[in-house]
């Protein structure tokens, strides 16, 4: 997938989720309302997090293919009991 790809997934899973968030609102006796400007800023806020989400991932698998082991968490080794 190329990054226009990842733009538009996350841009209309921005809109999808928000627009099921304002249908639960409705549903339970709330009000939600859309105009043209706050879509487009949804749009381009999950564009953003889907690109970022893209560079992490193609980071991720250019360090698989080189053979990079993942970052350590721990020592490595089992606990010892102290004397």
């Amino acid at each position: 997938m190329a990054a226009g790809g990842a733009f538009v997934k996350g841009g209309l899973g921005c809109i999808v989720t928000f627009a099921v968030a304002a249908g639960c609102a409705l549903a339970l006796g709330g009000s939600a309302h859309l105009d043209a400007v706050g879509v487009l800023l949804l749009f381009l806020m999950g564009g953003v997090v889907g690109l970022i989400v893209f560079a992490i991932y193609n980071k991720g698998l250019r360090d698989a293919a080189r053979g990079v082991p993942p970052p350590v968490t721990g020592s490595g080794e089992e606990p010892r009991d102290r004397p």
